[in-house]
């Protein structure tokens, strides 16, 4: 009788081959249906797209140090082990696949990958959970803007030569416009991410303005009369927040290579643009300062999981 859990009995890297080259379209098959119910945006964020997701999880099963003998004792040994995704999103993500998907590292010592891996996992997940809040208050274009301003890091993390954007810009703007609004899209992530509102007061107006879905146009803020006080306070609630990120900043140890790269998407004087913080305001220089202090280049991913 035939077993339709279709068992994994030879685990060397043989035997693994000879499984997906007589089993590919089922496997293929049940990874897409679990992709059905699963988080698209961490599924983005680590292999791009679905159809890497498919090709990467293949991929990783046939690397040569994947072990049976290291896997959770609760992941199954037969064909619903590749309907794991959190499985295969941790194992990824601990860095043993390159910037080829098709290319394996040389093999990490395993203590160190799994400690690597519990890291980065929790930042990959944090990083999902704050694009999905971002998404609940603010314009579509600018969730497109965001993974447009982040593609570098987010094709590190996903181990694919490209990063296909999944949300498309409804409105065309210039080049200029373009770099003002994904610095706008980072500004916003980063207050969620590091969770601004618990370290600085008075954060209402800022918010009512920049956190209120409106349309979806530019400036991509709420649609509401402002006074001349409203907007300074405004602007005063966004140095203590520039303040604040770059307290953040200098608090961030350098392996911590993902806070580090999100601070490049606001580290030029364009933030000061957006936010009407010109030249004749008294804080301009040293919010200008700031900004530029923030983008000391990271080490890459790769270089701390090497």
């Amino acid at each position: 009788m035939r077993d339709d859990t279709l068992p994994i009995t030879d685990w060397s890297e043989v035997g693994r081959r000879e499984y997906v080259d007589i089993n590919r379209q089922a496997i293929e098959l049940i990874i897409e249906q679990a992709l059905e119910d699963f988080d698209e945006v961490n599924i983005s964020i680590t292999f791009g797209n679905q159809n890497n997701a498919v090709v990467n999880i293949i991929d990783l099963f046939l690397l040569s140090h994947f072990s049976v003998e290291k896997l959770p004792t609760a992941i199954p040994k037969d064909i619903t082990l590749f309907t794991q995704l959190s499985f295969w999103i941790k194992y990824k993500t601990a860095g043993k696949v390159s910037g080829s998907s098709k290319q394996s590292l040389v093999e990490p010592n395993y203590e160190q990958s799994m400690h690597i891996e519990a890291g980065m996992d929790s930042q990959v997940q944090k990083l999902a959970r704050n694009l999905r809040k971002l998404n609940n208050y603010v314009a579509p274009d600018l969730i497109g803007y965001w993974l447009d301003a982040n593609k570098k890091l987010l094709k590190e993390l996903s181990g694919t030569g490209e990063f296909p954007r999944d949300f498309e810009i409804e409105n065309d703007v210039s080049d200029p416009q373009k770099s003002r609004y994904k610095a706008d899209a980072s500004f916003r992530y980063l207050y969620f991410f590091l969770n601004i509102v618990e370290h600085i007061d008075n954060v209402e107006l800022y918010e009512k303005k920049y956190f209120v879905k409106g349309l979806n146009r530019p400036q991509y803020v709420a649609a509401q009369s402002e006074t001349h006080h409203a907007k300074h306070q405004v602007r005063l609630t966004i140095k203590q927040i520039i303040n604040r990120f770059h307290a953040i900043y200098a608090e961030t140890p350098a392996n911590d290579v993902i806070t580090r790269a999100l601070f490049e998407g606001i580290a030029k004087k364009v933030v000061l643009d957006v936010y009407e913080i010109n030249k004749n305001q008294p804080f301009y220089l040293d919010c200008a300062l700031k900004l530029k202090q923030l983008k000391n280049k990271p080490s890459t991913i790769l270089e701390q999981i090497s």
